[in-house]
């Protein structure tokens, strides 16, 4: 069994002590199981904690419990706070500390907090407080008391269909999604997670039923957004083979805990944060206007999209700018015009957007290699080849 003696010397701690005093005006004490190891708070009679309904061993585990310092009231109006020594996930002890009669009422409240954290952040310094541990379990107690409200709302608030507390939220979430916060998207699934849990908690069976149809419209949602539908699809058909093994509500939790995690990182980094919809209609947009006059933030606008971020998802998405890419749709209709006899080089470059003709010369150049006009003998010539002797 480990000692507290493996973690601090009677020396530390009467400097944290003296540190603590200076700072506080309060005293500390050391105290392992019931046992009072160190003492440099003699004011409060610890070996007397339990006539004041102070349970000592029970506060240490309430203080690592939330990950954060615990504080009471004794029946003496003291206040009395602690955080847990530990030796990495072995609890050996706490360090208490109390206030004192030498203050008024009103005072002695608003400082207690700020000593007990501050009790807490020395303790971490000296690594005599598992600081990684305290942070893990407080950051699961505010979640813990976040699903409680969620749950209490839901209760409140009755939804018939699982679908109504996912479409309640999901334009927050594609939204999220789409600014790439991952925190917030995190937050708002687990509050549509934690109301599907409410909505089937009386059957496993539908409960299951319920989340896995929330999984589908997430994926759905997701991919029409931009993500990659493969990887997706490959998360999501990973978990799903391990669903049919899970047969209670925590292994329930945790599947869904793990498939949360890739999702949202699939979601985020799988590298296709446009939307290919958007994209299509901006492509299908262009070749159906070429003749039009054609700027990038008018095709942005088209797609509901700002013209920074469209020029961004555009070259992502066809490896091309927007220019280069409606140059090329440009070249490719002339060229078909350039086919027909009965039209001039000049209406050609009118009909595909090209209002000055040398600078449709310069362009078709650069893409055929060729002028226009030549490109047009060399369609004659072929033609001409490969048609049969009369």
């Amino acid at each position: 069994m480990f000692s507290w003696k493996c973690l601090i010397t009677p020396a530390l701690f009467k400097d944290l002590t003296g540190q603590y005093h200076k700072e506080t005006s309060y005293g500390l004490a050391l105290i392992s199981g019931s046992r009072i190891e160190l003492d440099g708070c003699p004011y409060y009679p610890w070996a007397e904690a339990h006539k004041r309904n102070i349970d000592l061993k029970q506060m240490v585990r309430e203080s690592l419990r939330w990950g954060e310092p615990y504080i009471v009231l004794d029946n003496r109006d003291t206040y009395i706070w602690t955080i847990p020594i530990s030796l990495n996930n072995i609890t050996i002890g706490g360090i208490f500390s109390a206030s004192h009669g030498k203050e008024q009422i009103e005072e002695r409240e608003s400082r207690v907090g700020g000593a007990a954290r501050l009790l807490m952040a020395m303790a971490c310094r000296e690594n005599i407080c598992n600081s990684s541990l305290m942070k893990i379990n407080s950051e699961k107690s505010r979640s813990s008391a976040q699903h409680a409200e969620i749950i209490h709302t839901f209760k409140n608030n009755p939804h018939q269909h699982p679908r109504e507390i996912y479409l309640r939220d999901e334009f927050e979430l594609l939204t999220a999604i789409k600014k790439r916060d991952r925190e917030k998207a995190r937050e708002i699934i687990n509050r549509i997670l934690v109301g599907v849990y409410n909505l089937g908690r009386d059957n496993f069976d539908i409960l299951k039923t319920l989340v896995l149809e929330m999984v589908v419209l997430m994926y759905r949602a997701s991919v029409e957004r931009g993500a990659d539908s493969h990887k997706l699809l490959g998360v999501n058909s990973s978990y799903f083979k391990d669903l049919h093994e899970v047969t209670d509500e925590v292994a329930l939790s945790g599947w869904l805990t793990s498939w949360l995690e890739d999702f949202i990182n699939t979601s985020f980094y799988s590298g296709s944060v446009s939307p290919p919809p958007a994209i299509a209609l901006a492509l299908e947009h262009m070749k159906n206007n070429l003749g039009s006059e054609l700027t990038r933030d008018g095709v942005a606008r088209y797609c509901n999209m700002s013209p920074a971020y469209f020029s961004r998802v555009f070259k992502e998405k066809t490896s091309h700018t927007f220019s280069d890419q409606l140059n090329r749709f440009r070249i490719e209709q002339a060229c078909f015009l350039l086919d027909d006899q009965s039209l001039n080089v000049n209406e050609v470059a009118f009909r595909t957007g090209f209002n000055d003709q040398s600078y449709f010369n310069k362009i078709f150049k650069k893409h055929r290699k060729v002028t226009p006009g030549t490109y047009r003998r060399q369609c004659i010539e072929k033609f001409l080849h490969a048609s049969p002797p009369p």
